[in-house]
Formats: structure tokens, sequence, C-alpha cells
């Protein structure tokens, strides 16, 4: 079964987003362990990952990177959620293959839309939420 892997360290977070995604239809695992979340990625494939880059264990841009590297033109889409909203932040995360960025906070009913658009094999748009 395809899921959505969610790697968020912030409880709460996790656990809106993850109930937002589910109630939109996805399969949705989840973890606040990057080390874990790799494991999951590799063993798996999942179909899309959103991933906070300051995880415990692996960060975001550790798991994006190995994920790329690991499957690579047949990598899935990778959305990074952070706090952080500096360009050299999204150009970090660009720069380990992440195909999307999205600043905290975020409307639930737009990283849905994100979702969909990565899900449904259509182009994201390139301008990151601030």
């Amino acid at each position: 079964m395809s899921y959505i892997l969610l790697a968020e360290d912030d409880r709460s977070l996790q656990f809106l987003v993850q109930r937002k995604l589910e109630t939109e239809g996805y399969a949705v695992r989840s973890t606040m362990d990057g080390t874990e979340a790799l494991a999951l990625a590799l063993n798996d494939r999942p179909a899309l990952l959103l991933l906070d880059i300051g995880l415990p264990g692996a960060t975001g841009f550790d798991v994006c990177r190995a994920v790329k590297q690991h499957y690579g033109t047949e990598a899935p889409p990778i959305l990074i959620i952070s706090t952080n909203g500096q360009e050299s932040d999204v150009e970090a995360a660009e720069g380990v293959g992440a195909d999307d960025y999205l600043i905290k906070p975020f409307s639930l009913r737009d990283l849905a839309e994100r979702v969909r658009v990565f899900l449904n094999g259509a182009q994201p748009r390139q301008s990151y939420s601030m």
C-alpha cells in the first residue's frame, strides 16, 4: 500500500498534519525521528515524504539526500517543512534534492493541496510559502 511518510518532531503538528491528510484519503505513517524516517523510506518507498529539518537522529536534509541518492530518478517527491525561512535554507533544501519547501506556520489546506499536486503527478508551484 502506498503511503505518505511524515517525519515531524513536534507532536502537535504531527497529529494535525496526519489527521488532515487522512481526512483527505491518504494513508500516513509518521515518526518523530530522522533515523527511523530514513529506514522507512529506504525499505518501503513511500509515495511522498514530508520532512522537518530539525529531526533527532538524521536531519530532514540527511534523509532527503539519502533517499534521492538511493532511488535516483525514481525517488519519491520530498517536501521539506520548517520554521527556517531564510533563502539559504530553501537553497540548502534544493541542494539536497527537495522538491518543495513549506515554511511553518502553514495552512493545512495549502499542505493538502501541495500533496495532491505531487501525488497526481503534476508539477508543484515553485512559490514557497512564507
